[in-house]
């Protein structure tokens, strides 16, 4: 949807013109209008214009003086001028301005549609597919680093069985590894930094780690580096196979192949980096689908840590029985239902939630242990939320809040699982309703206001002053919420009330037109006779007949 103002300082051009185009669905334009230079500048400090249709003579400021104004403001403006007069001057003046077309008022109707058609393809032109897509490969150039890691991120948090999708995006972000083989992971974090470093030098030390450990693996594997949580560094490794290597490497030689070169890692951090480093490494290659929650049990080794801490290199091979395991990772992705909530993905979080429950299943222990760690891991995660969104009072209305303070006021774990079913689904119905009550209350502010002030300013500018929404967006949620254009709503009430003054005053025509907004009688009797198919003084005849 493009803008559109309108300005001349004769109202019935104006207010004809904007009736014109606020009927042309075809050109999706948002409407405003102006009587005179000064006015439509004012407008143009408030909201980016996209094409101006002025007059060239006007007082105070003609439309010459007001295009130099606004192209200081919107240089993408499209300016169509409107003149009285075929004078070959004012077409050098405003063409040397920019102005993309050069109307005169005898022409008629069609001139003027086709110099904004003109106009909005000028625009949208600008704004080409083809350009927008080489932008955009420009500036993802710019960002690609930060959009490798958001994806592997997100690989890392959740299962991936769309191994289309993955290949798919490994080639668009230029991820060097293939979305079909398994793969190695290896975590390091720095243990002990170097006395002299100074905090700005961390990124720099990591990266330089980084470098160590391509130059070890190059020759022999695709890797991919990325930073995570903590400064903690986590490679992606895929051993490059040859008709040779494939007979005799397998995941044993891979593993030992893979320890042997992290352990000179360390030391060559150690000796040339002055660095303390410690490294977990994968036993086996990973799936893909399957990443994240090996990924989970690979980190549990930093926290389990094994002997002074520091300086380790350990296999996950060592990690306890798969069972637990199990159990533990999905709920290590407890955060993500957090997510889900804000983002209002309730088919997500429901999916994410039965998993992690299902996976605990009944705990031996009620008050105790991994039951204990997720009911209050969810508690926090509720009230973060309920205070938020400024429901606690709401739900404490409906529910006994209670039993989201303490897991000692549920009997068994089934009762906790519904219980958080049952809040679960109250927030995101209370969100649901939020939305549906502000959107009423936009439309409600939006009618009132119309029918208050029916002769006054109605444009869609002041309308969306009112609710603190943009004039585009309040154009779209209107017509999404009550399948009308605001302008219609408009007319019907403009409508309504000169019916209503023609059948119960006395007053004049052209008073009856100034009451809805109309300065001039003719235009006022064309508006209504084309809305009733009678004029003012015809409806008003056939009332007296009844």
């Amino acid at each position: 949807m493009f803008r559109l103002l309108i300005v001349d300082d004769e109202p019935i051009i104006v207010e004809g013109l904007a009736e014109l185009f606020q009927h042309l669905s075809h050109l999706e334009l948002e409407v405003h209008q102006a009587y005179d230079g000064i006015e439509a500048l004012e407008i143009a400090k408030e909201l980016r214009m996209d094409i101006i249709l002025s007059d060239i003579e006007m007082p105070e400021m003609n439309g010459i003086k007001l295009q130099k104004e606004v192209n200081r403001l919107w240089t993408r403006c499209k300016f169509i001028f409107l003149t009285g007069y075929n004078d070959f001057n004012y077409i050098q003046e405003t063409t040397r301005g920019g102005a993309i077309d050069f109307v005169l008022k005898t022409e008629g109707d069609k001139p003027i549609i086709a110099a904004v058609e003109k106009a909005v393809h000028s625009l949208q032109e600008e704004v080409s597919y083809e350009q927008l897509i080489s932008s955009a490969r420009d500036q993802m150039n710019i960002v690609l680093p930060t959009l490798q890691k958001d994806y592997l991120t997100e690989l890392l948090q959740r299962e991936d069985g769309d191994g289309v999708n993955r290949r798919s995006r490994f080639q668009d972000l230029a991820i060097p590894l293939n979305g079909d083989m398994p793969v190695y992971v290896v975590l390091g974090r720095i243990d002990e930094w170097r006395a002299d470093m100074k905090n700005n030098d961390r990124f720099l030390f990591i990266y330089s780690v980084n470098n160590i450990v391509e130059e070890y693996f190059s020759t022999s594997c695709r890797i991919f580096h990325m930073t995570g949580e903590q400064n903690r560094m986590i490679w992606f490794i895929q051993p490059i196979m040859n008709v040779e290597s494939e007979l005799s490497m397998t995941k044993k030689n891979t593993h030992t192949f893979l320890l042997g070169t992290m352990e000179a890692v360390q030391t060559a951090c150690r000796q040339y980096l002055k660095l303390v480093c410690s490294f977990v490494v994968s036993s086996e290659p990973y799936e893909w689908e399957q990443l994240s929650i090996k990924f989970d049990r690979l980190s549990l080794l930093f926290e389990r840590g094994l002997g002074l801490g520091n300086e380790m290199l350990l296999s996950d091979e060592r990690i306890f029985n798969r069972t637990r395991e199990n159990v533990r990772t999905p709920v290590r992705r407890i955060r993500l239902l957090d997510q889900y909530l804000t983002q209002r993905d309730r088919d997500r979080f429901f999916a994410h939630y039965t998993e992690m429950m299902e996976a605990v299943g009944e705990p031996e222990a009620l008050h105790a242990g991994l039951s204990l760690e997720i009911f209050y891991d969810l508690t926090a995660i509720f009230i973060s939320q309920l205070n938020r969104l400024e429901l606690f009072s709401v739900v404490s209305d409906k529910l006994n809040i209670s039993k989201l303070l303490s897991i000692r006021e549920h009997n068994s774990w089934k009762e906790v699982t519904s219980f958080f079913v049952i809040l679960a689904n109250m927030v995101f119905e209370c969100i649901g309703e939020e939305t549906e009550q502000e959107t009423n209350e936009v439309v409600h502010t939006i009618h009132a206001y119309v029918e208050a002030n029916i002769g006054g300013d109605l444009t869609l500018n002041r309308l969306s002053g009112l609710v603190f929404l943009t004039p585009f967006y309040v154009s779209r949620l209107y017509k999404m919420k009550t399948g009308n254009s605001i302008s219609d709503f408009i007319t019907e009430a403009r409508i309504e009330r000169a019916k209503k003054l023609l059948s119960e005053t006395h007053l004049k025509i052209h008073e009856v037109g100034n009451a809805i907004g109309y300065d001039s009688a003719s235009y006022f009797t064309r508006f209504f006779k084309k809305i009733t198919q009678l004029t003012p003084q015809e409806f008003r005849d056939s009332i007296k007949k009844i």
